[in-house]
């Protein structure tokens, strides 16, 4: 039975009192509807203000916790940047990296990113990194070494034994904001392509194994049919997810394909 993640990062769109207010409502259904044994993993990404107070929710919860960014060092005179150790000493599962918005808006590039990797991984945890298709190109094999080509820089040093430890999110963003996702067929040759490649690189089992969500606009249907890959781990939710009864009805799908396989 493959493990579905499933996550929803409100960037800062909600204040504190609303993110707390859905983490709360979030948990709830999380821990009244999931089981260890269905392999789902949900995690919420509040923003750092509400950070700490989301960390008293999840904590002894099934939801799990995840930052939107980090900064490369444990410790020092780095204003205004936020400590991956502090992160984790404060029950924080995932740390987004590679965010296009970090990129464009914060001018992060591939040489921080990588070090951010890094220090995600010294301090235990996964690195949520952005395997973004910028555009469709004729071919498949352009679509999939256009996005190695930013992706690969990005784990670079990073050992076999850690790749395993990475989650990578597909997102087709020409299909974002469009209110549809991109079509299955070419998600699922995606990454195919993006898992043979990393294969390739690290070993045919970390290929298979490692784990994908698909990042972009979705509906329940569109959902559904995404989870329903057996290369696409789950899917991560921005905008969508704000709408806390949307982002539990997706859950509800993964706990029901989960049963499904089960039986």
């Amino acid at each position: 039975m493959k493990k579905i993640l499933l996550c929803t990062n409100p960037k800062i769109n909600l204040n504190i009192q609303e993110t707390l207010n859905y983490a709360e409502k979030l948990k709830d259904f999380v821990d009244n509807n999931i089981e260890e044994w269905m392999n789902i993993d949900v995690y919420v990404i509040p923003d750092y203000l509400a950070f700490y107070g989301v960390s008293k929710v999840t904590k002894d919860s099934l939801l799990k916790i995840s930052a939107q960014n980090c900064f490369y060092e444990d410790k020092g005179a780095y204003t205004g940047e936020v400590s991956p150790k502090v992160l984790k000493e404060n029950g924080c599962g995932y740390v987004m990296l590679g965010h296009p918005e970090r990129i464009s808006y914060g001018k992060e590039d591939k040489e921080m990113i990588n070090k951010k990797v890094k220090a995600v991984l010294r301090n235990q945890m996964a690195p949520v990194l952005f395997a973004i298709e910028h555009e469709k190109k004729n071919k498949m094999n352009q679509t999939v070494n256009s996005i190695l080509d930013n992706l690969i820089p990005y784990i670079e040093g990073v050992s076999a034994e850690d790749i395993k430890k990475l989650v990578f999110v597909y997102e087709p963003a020409w299909a974002v904001g469009t209110g549809s996702a991109a079509p299955l067929d070419h998600s699922y040759e995606v990454v195919n392509g993006l898992r043979g490649a990393i294969g390739a690189k690290y070993g045919k089992d970390i290929g298979e194994d490692v784990l994908f969500q698909y990042g972009g606009g979705v509906t329940l249907e569109s959902a559904r049919e995404i989870m329903e890959l057996d290369n696409i781990n789950g899917i991560g939710m921005g905008r969508a997810g704000l709408n806390i009864d949307f982002f539990t009805q997706a859950i509800q799908i993964a706990i029901e394909l989960q049963k499904s396989k089960r039986n």
